[in-house]
């Protein structure tokens, strides 16, 4: 005998709804909150790598997701690779399809993608969708599209990536892990930077010589913490703030020392390497001078 056509059939539109409805209560009964950062581009897709060479995430967006993984992370965790300390640790979280529709605008995301981030504020922890399942719970009551999507995700390494989402305590994150220098900033200067605006060098922005994102200003003892830089700031010239306004003219920077990280050895390596090493030679790699 076959199924029953009024619980087993896709027209049965009442019953589909019924069952997605009782996963979007479980989920938001039994889930966390997280932040969903959909990937946009500030440059053109590279077609021989595949990627994305300057990634920009600029929202986020607050969704109810149950996270699959609830005893510990799973994954390589931490081990020592070739290049140093890696921290692979991956986890599995899903989210109502109907939910991620009226959260995200369709213009935006259809569904979730690979190389989207997602921010747990619980864990204060930001990863990466690695791989969207998107054949979870399907065939119930006779639907063919997916009620749900199963995310796997994993701790997120940031490489330079641009974060300005509005949402102080992710927008911290790329503040504190990117790269970035202390320009000293000159006396006599206006204004007061804001957190996160573009700053530059020039005439105007642009016609600027040199751009940058406010990390930090520290205008006590005048020193303008800058990352994702373009260019090359030039000394006694005004640093001007795009929505502050403000104009400082910069007095002293060092580019080798990285603000953001607490062991870079930079300066003590090139310190070493003049003690070896005889720069008055013309060829101090050899024996001749020619």
């Amino acid at each position: 005998m076959p199924v029953s056509v009024y619980f087993n059939n896709q027209g049965a539109t009442r019953e589909q709804f019924l069952v997605e409805d009782l996963i979007i209560e479980s989920i938001r009964n039994h889930g966390i909150d997280i932040y969903y950062l959909p990937r946009a581009s500030q440059s053109t897709f590279d077609n021989l790598f595949g990627d994305d060479p300057v990634k920009y995430f600029n929202a986020a967006y607050k969704i109810d997701m149950y996270l699959e993984t609830f005893n510990e992370f799973e994954g390589n965790q931490e081990f020592f690779a070739k290049f140093g300390l890696e921290i692979q640790k991956t986890a599995k979280v899903a989210v109502a399809r109907r939910t991620f529709e009226r959260a995200i605008s369709t213009t935006i995301r259809n569904t979730p993608k690979e190389g989207d981030l997602i921010y747990m504020p619980v864990q204060q922890k930001l990863l990466e969708i690695k791989q969207v399942e998107e054949e979870k719970n399907f065939f119930q009551a006779g639907k063919q599209a997916p009620y749900m999507y199963g995310l796997t995700i994993e701790t997120f390494r940031y490489n330079g990536e641009l974060i300005k989402t509005g949402v102080e305590e992710i927008d911290n994150i790329g503040n504190l892990e990117a790269f970035a220098l202390d320009y000293t900033m000159n006396a006599g200067g206006t204004g007061t930077y804001d957190d996160m605006e573009i700053v530059y060098q020039g005439a105007s922005l642009a016609a600027s010589t040199a751009r940058a994102y406010v990390a930090d200003w520290n205008k006590p003892n005048r020193i303008l913490k800058l990352r994702n830089i373009k260019g090359e700031f030039t000394n006694n010239v005004a640093i001007v703030g795009v929505t502050s306004g403000a104009s400082w003219s910069m007095g002293t920077v060092d580019t080798m020392e990285d603000a953001n990280d607490g062991f870079d050895d930079n300066v003590e390596i090139e310190n070493e390497a003049d003690n070896v090493l005889d720069w008055t030679e013309l060829n101090p790699f050899g024996t001749s001078n020619e």
